[in-house]
């Protein structure tokens, strides 16, 4: 499932970079820069296609910028659910969530003291954090959310090469430790129902189990991430 993980990433990342004014490509190809430096003095060994853990960035902007379908999908199996609507929803959950801790979300992320040399390690100590109780859909979503603050923040920060940066460690996150769990629980299919039956319910059915459950999945998840956040460094 590594390459429909590698696409929610970036359609995810791409479409919290919209918001804004920036595009993917700007920093894809910054990233390509990077990488292609040193392979050029090392060509005689071949081409490379990812260093520091990032796979290769030439899939362009993402298919899903501006909300219209750019239907992508993996090739690993076939889905009962598009592709396209697996990102529809991440989006909207994402906003959702992003909505609820707005203010606070972006004050602490801009604590984070950010440095080339810190961020994976800082990535990693949140990531951790967020899922050492428990994995569920609202913490899955406040994992892909702060991995666009954390993307924005390092473009404030005039660290730009990090945001491809990000995309391969949250892909590298997805694959190796949430991936089990997605599809134990019947997979990005499932979070699309659950997530539509949550939406369409949301103002008439206060009580239904799945809005409970998934409204405080990402309350949980929006607490765990402000705690670390505040927690001394």
């Amino acid at each position: 499932m590594s390459q429909r993980n590698l696409e929610l990433v970036m359609d995810f990342l791409s479409y919290k970079l919209s918001q804004k004014g920036y595009r993917w490509s700007q920093f894809s190809r910054e990233e390509e820069n990077r990488v292609q430096a040193p392979e050029r003095a090392e060509s005689e060994e071949g081409p490379s296609n990812a260093t520091n853990g990032n796979p290769s960035w030439h899939q362009g902007d993402s298919p899903m910028v501006s909300g219209a379908a750019g239907h992508n999908r993996s090739l690993d199996a076939p889905d009962v659910v598009p592709m396209v609507a697996v990102k529809q929803a991440l989006r909207e959950a994402g906003d959702n969530f992003e909505g609820r801790y707005r203010q606070a979300f972006h004050d602490l992320t801009a604590e984070l003291r950010l440095t080339p040399e810190t961020a994976h390690h800082t990535f990693e100590q949140v990531v951790d954090e967020l899922f050492r109780d428990e994995v569920s859909w609202g913490r899955i979503v406040a994992f892909f959310s702060f991995g666009g603050a954390l993307c924005l923040e390092s473009i404030d920060k005039e660290m730009k090469v990090l945001v491809c940066q990000i995309a391969s460690w949250m892909t590298t996150y997805l694959n190796d430790h949430l991936d089990t769990w997605i599809q134990d629980h019947g997979g990005w299919d499932t979070f699309v129902e659950r997530h539509v039956n949550n939406v369409a319910v949301n103002s008439r059915m206060r009580q239904e189990s799945f809005n409970y459950y998934f409204l405080m999945g990402m309350t949980v998840a929006g607490v765990v991430l402000l705690g670390w956040l505040f927690s001394p460094k």
